[in-house]
């Protein structure tokens, strides 16, 4: 402001400075009697205030195009910092691994973020979010939106909330926020913890599988002894003694006692914690020590098994563990499948360069719609407490980790065969077998 009022002043202070002098030259040079000093007087007066004004007009118009230049460049560079900000704030949020959800007192989609995009689908905006995020008629219950609507407070869903089409486990929490010009609105803070949740509640199986080993041993070792003195007995009875029916009793007895020894050391064996590094596997033997574990269980004596083992199948590389809980797994899922009974046959067989296992059942099948989920972490169709979704989940990670897979095929009614495959490994000792019949031939 200083600057626009005091270069006009100037002007107009140098203009008149610069008329004076001249008509002062004027009036010296033209006499009193040639001229009327009055008339002299007032065009004087007239001619300087008409240059004077001549002149602030043009400064001030000078002074006003270089300012408003300089307003318009100011305004240019606001304008650019203001976008590159909201570039940078729309990458900061598109890039937030949250999925953020911004909802109008309807309960509309006002805005979302690419992960909430990503997570529910493209198309949210201007939906309301029980139809586009929560797939349900109504209000979720425990809805945290419509806690923060009412409450103006921020909320949380302290249980996780499973999208049901897209099977992601995510944690919910709402924060209450206003626009300047008095609206109020939800933002949505949704994480996807399908992840986390997937490694707690595996932590928790082996923890639970653990303790189920230490109390085999535990049983195992308590039981051991009172066996070994009737085996001690046994041994002390003289058989010559005894009629032909009560020696055939004692036999009888001496088998039995003999099968729970055998049952003790399966046990022991099963809790026993093997290496945990990746050895050489036969994948003949992981099956069969998951059907000893499985021949207890009583649903299996209304199964009947066949097995189809190619002798020619190589060893594959895996930590031994590993494949006998996936094999034991989709045993069991076989099993809770054919609650009345039926066949399960077990196929092992080379496959170019993998070696697969098949196992097919003769159960209740699975549709097309359940079929596309099995595989998914903490899906189930069984009753609350009767399986937690993560069998056949963990089974395809711990094949995947190895470089194997595993496929489903299933309908309704038809059974289920499951493939497992994984890849050949060669032996140190077919390889020097290889070499020798390769030298021989080339000798």
């Amino acid at each position: 402001m200083t600057r626009l009022i005091g270069a006009p002043a100037a002007a107009a202070a140098f203009t008149i400075a610069f008329a004076f002098l001249v008509w002062s030259a004027v009036e010296s040079a033209l006499s009193s009697e040639a001229v009327s000093l009055h008339r002299l007087y007032l065009v004087r007066g007239v001619s300087t205030s008409l240059v004077t004004a001549a002149v602030v007009l043009a400064v001030s118009w000078a002074q006003h195009r270089k300012r408003d230049a300089e307003l318009k460049r100011e305004a240019a560079r606001r304008a650019h910092e203001a976008r590159e900000a909201r570039a940078v704030l729309e990458l900061v949020v598109d890039n937030t691994p949250a999925a953020l959800v911004v909802l109008d007192p309807s309960f509309n989609v006002v805005q979302a973020n690419s992960m909430a995009r990503h997570v529910h689908g493209q198309d949210l905006l201007g939906h309301r979010c029980s139809d586009v995020l929560a797939a349900c008629a109504d209000h979720c219950r425990d809805c945290p939106a419509a806690a923060s609507f009412s409450t103006g407070d921020s909320q949380t869903v302290l249980r996780p909330h499973t999208d049901p089409r897209t099977g992601e486990v995510l944690a919910v929490e709402s924060h209450p926020f206003a626009h300047p010009d008095g609206r109020r609105f939800v933002l949505l803070v949704e994480r996807v913890i399908t992840e986390q949740q997937k490694l707690h509640a595996r932590l928790l199986h082996q923890e639970k599988m653990a303790a189920i080993g230490l109390l085999s041993a535990g049983i195992a070792h308590d039981l051991g002894n009172p066996l070994s003195s009737i085996e001690a007995q046994l041994q002390l009875l003289d058989e010559s003694s005894f009629g032909d029916e009560n020696t055939a009793a004692i036999t009888s007895v001496r088998q039995e006692v003999g099968r729970l020894r055998r049952i003790l050391r399966e046990l022991v064996d099963f809790a026993r914690r093997r290496r945990d590094e990746a050895t050489l596997v036969s994948v003949q033997s992981a099956v069969e020590d998951a059907l000893r574990i499985l021949r207890h269980d009583p649903r299996m004596r209304a199964v009947k098994i066949e097995t189809s083992f190619d002798p020619d199948v190589p060893p594959v590389q895996i930590v031994e563990d590993h494949i006998v809980q996936v094999v034991l797994n989709l045993f069991l899922n076989s099993v809770d499948a054919m609650p009345n009974g039926g066949t399960l046959r077990i196929e092992i067989a080379p496959a170019g360069h993998q070696v697969a296992l098949r196992i097919h059942d003769t159960g209740i099948g699975m549709d097309h719609a359940v079929l596309g989920r099995c595989l998914e972490p903490l899906f189930t169709t069984k009753a609350p407490g009767k399986g937690t979704g993560l069998g056949l989940s963990i089974s395809r990670d711990i094949l995947q980790a190895a470089g194997g897979d595993l496929e489903l095929h299933s309908s309704s009614g038809r059974g289920t065969t499951a493939i497992v495959a994984l890849p050949a490994a060669v032996s140190r000792d077919r390889q020097d077998e290889k070499h020798m019949v390769a030298a021989r031939a080339s000798a």
